[in-house]
């Protein structure tokens, strides 16, 4: 379908959900897809996560992650606020995100309260004398397929001590000698909160280092959800385009990552109808589906209401009242319900539902 004209194009999007459920079980199962170690949620309008190529040994298939902010165009920038310090990690976008379990497991390893390295581009003095660790407060799942995670570089005590019961800031022997060892290790469930994003350890800058590894060598991470966008030379459209990542790794390039939404009940107001193609293409990926949808100014913008998606559905935006006549006969012929439908100036928007 063109979309080169979102104002006088149509998107669909047809979700078997019941049958796609057992499907996605299997897939995962199959390809060892894991949940993205970050939430949509989690950011502030117009930011994402970004990570390049990481190449080195067992670490090969890992990923450093930062967080940038859109400004206009194609330009971004990874502070908080323009022109401010980027020497202070505390001023960096990424700094104190939340980070999640990729998938279910026992912690075997863990830091959680090493100092972080106060200036961006140093390291601690401690950290130099090898009474830190090079990931800092960090942890090492075991995952139930055999492989193992590290999740690198947060913020002093926010690994809760629930998970780690290594509670010094420095280790009591010179490069540890096992002190980051756990034994009979907490359990964890694939999505549930590990710490906050910092810049401890063998950290240049506040970022997330997460890998996988089994048996000494490094192993590809495939995620179930996401999107990914070129970042080449750290430009990119907001719109994308975003791919969908559906069981693969992310791409070996820079990229801007956008994570799926937790699943629930959302409410976009004002969605410009340039935006509306790619926030679409997100809510739907992350397991959503349309309740109810609205329009103004003949289709600028668009009121969109999201709850997790049941059974089939189809949503079409910037109709014209013919191709909206058409799409409806066509849709009930086919054992489809029209659940929602609004008309702005010349333009209508619909979703149909076949439980």
């Amino acid at each position: 379908m063109n979309k080169k004209n979102l104002t006088e194009s149509a998107i669909q999007i047809f979700f078997p959900v019941a049958i796609l459920a057992a499907t996605t079980l299997t897939a995962i199962a199959a390809n060892n897809a894991y949940t993205l170690p970050l939430r949509a949620n989690d950011l502030e309008p117009g930011e994402r996560y970004s990570t390049g190529v990481h190449t080195l040994g067992v670490q090969a298939e890992g990923h450093d992650i930062g967080a940038w902010r859109h400004k206009s165009d194609s330009n971004w920038t990874d502070l908080k606020t323009d022109g401010a310090n980027k020497k202070d990690p505390k001023n960096w976008i990424v700094y104190g995100k939340p980070f999640y379990a990729m998938a279910d497991g026992v912690i075997i390893g863990c830091w959680r309260n090493a100092p972080n390295n106060p200036v961006v581009g140093g390291r601690h003095p401690q950290y130099q004398k090898g009474f830190i660790g090079g990931g800092g407060n960090s942890l090492w799942i075991l995952h139930d397929d055999g492989t193992k995670a590290l999740y690198a570089h947060a913020i002093p005590k926010t690994i809760p001590s629930s998970l780690c019961p290594n509670n010094r800031e420095l280790f009591k022997v010179k490069n540890g000698k096992g002190e980051t060892d756990v034994k009979n290790g907490v359990r964890v469930k694939a999505g549930q909160l590990l710490g906050r994003i910092g810049n401890s350890g063998n950290s240049s800058g506040p970022h997330l280092h997460v890998h996988v590894q089994k048996d000494g060598k490094a192993s590809v991470m495939k995620f179930d959800r996401g999107m990914t966008a070129d970042f080449s030379e750290s430009k990119s459209s907001l719109n994308g385009p975003w791919t969908p990542l559906a069981g693969k790794a992310l791409p070996k390039a820079r990229i801007l990552v956008w994570p799926p939404h937790t699943i629930g009940n959302y409410t976009w107001k004002g969605t410009k109808s340039q935006d509306y193609q790619s926030l679409f293409d997100h809510m739907s990926n992350s397991g959503m589906m349309i309740n109810t949808v609205t329009c103004k100014n003949n289709g600028q913008t668009y009121d969109s209401n999201w709850v997790p998606a049941k059974g089939k559905w189809v949503s079409h935006f910037g109709m014209t009242a013919a191709t909206a006549a058409e799409k409806h006969a066509s849709y009930t012929m086919n054992g489809f319900t029209r659940t929602s439908s609004f008309t702005c100036g010349s333009r209508q928007v619909a979703v149909w539902r076949k439980l």
